[in-house]
């Protein structure tokens, strides 16, 4: 046995030719590896034992690591798809607004920063002069003004009315329908008659009248009446109030001195100086005229405790006005309101 077996180790094909063997080898299917193409291997046939190469099958010279570095490379995809170059451009069309918005802010706060520059970032001698030129400028108005000095053909006698709230509303308006226009468009009709009748130029004007604009006149007033409600007892009589943005006040306060003292005195109603209000004092009208231009405003009376003087008497109220207006023009004397 043991020889039978050292035998069968040295042969060159041990069990060639075994009862367990067939007669003709078959041919074993190459299995799939890691390296097959993913088609059945092809067997190579025998080489010409001269080495000449010829026609040998070209599968069989294929090098089975090439087809497997080929079909297991995975699949480079591009640096950019499509859509992210198209995200991009918009990034980037995005950021080129947002600078060239921020550039032109820029360029528009650099001009209004030189138009709005105080005087002392500007070069010593032209901020000195700019605000010499000025100084003197208003110096002379004031010195003009003050001294009663006026521009050359300035019409002194010339005399405006503004009827309050004519052109514009009704202004108040009592329980029994009365308006505050009515009074006030009446009493300024008397007045304007009586002036004409003493040889002055006149005009009655609305409220937001176009004229009022650099309005010149030798004075202006406006005619107003007080509130149509109750207050209590004390709320009768008239207010006067001249303009505070005139560049001097002595004109503005004889005129209040002349009409609150000749009122007074033709119509009988007391001066309620206490209840005058920053609507008067800077009434609209007062702004928009020329300041040569002396401006005043006169609350006729309450519409409540003085209806029946303001709506039975308005020529004897104009009358009032029209003294005091006189007053005022002739530089007449008058005593404290």
């Amino acid at each position: 046995m043991s020889k039978q077996m050292q035998r069968l180790d040295d042969e060159e094909n041990p069990g060639k030719g075994a009862f367990w063997q067939p007669e003709q080898a078959k041919q074993q299917p190459v299995p799939r590896t890691l390296f097959s193409s993913g088609r059945a291997n092809r067997v190579a046939p025998p080489k010409n034992s001269a080495g000449s190469g010829q026609n040998e099958d070209e599968t069989s010279r294929q090098n089975p690591f090439e087809n497997w570095r080929i079909n297991a490379a995975p699949h480079q995809p591009e640096a950019f798809s499509k859509p992210e170059r198209m995200a991009a451009r918009g990034v980037l069309r995005l950021l080129w607004q947002v600078i060239s918005t921020v550039i032109l802010a820029g360029v528009i706060a650099a001009t209004l920063f030189s138009l709005w520059m105080p005087g002392s970032f500007l070069p010593d001698d032209l901020g000195r002069q700019v605000v010499a030129a000025v100084a003197a400028d208003e110096q002379v108005a004031q010195t003009e003004v003050a001294e009663g000095l006026v521009p050359a053909n300035f019409p002194e006698n010339k005399i405006g009315i503004v009827v309050g709230h004519r052109g514009n509303d009704s202004g108040a308006v009592c329980a029994n329908g009365l308006t505050e226009l009515e009074i006030n468009s009446n009493v300024a009709t008397y007045l304007q008659q009586m002036l004409l009748d003493a040889g002055y130029e006149v005009e009655l004007l609305d409220e937001y009248d176009a004229r009022l604009k650099n309005y010149e006149a030798g004075l202006l007033l406006s005619i107003h009446s007080d509130s149509c409600d109750y207050l209590d007892d004390s709320a009768t009589g008239f207010k006067v109030a001249a303009a505070l943005s005139q560049k001097t006040d002595r004109s503005s306060t004889r005129l209040v001195q002349c009409l609150s003292d000749r009122y007074a005195k033709r119509t009988g109603l007391r001066y309620h100086y206490q209840s005058v209000t920053t609507d008067m004092t800077s009434n609209h009208i007062f702004n928009e005229v020329s300041p040569y231009t002396t401006s005043g405003i006169i609350e006729l009376g309450f519409m409540n405790l003085d209806q029946e003087i303001l709506t039975t008497r308005p020529e004897l109220l104009a009358e009032g006005l029209l003294e005091g207006i006189v007053c005022y023009m002739n530089n007449e004397e008058v005593g404290q309101p």
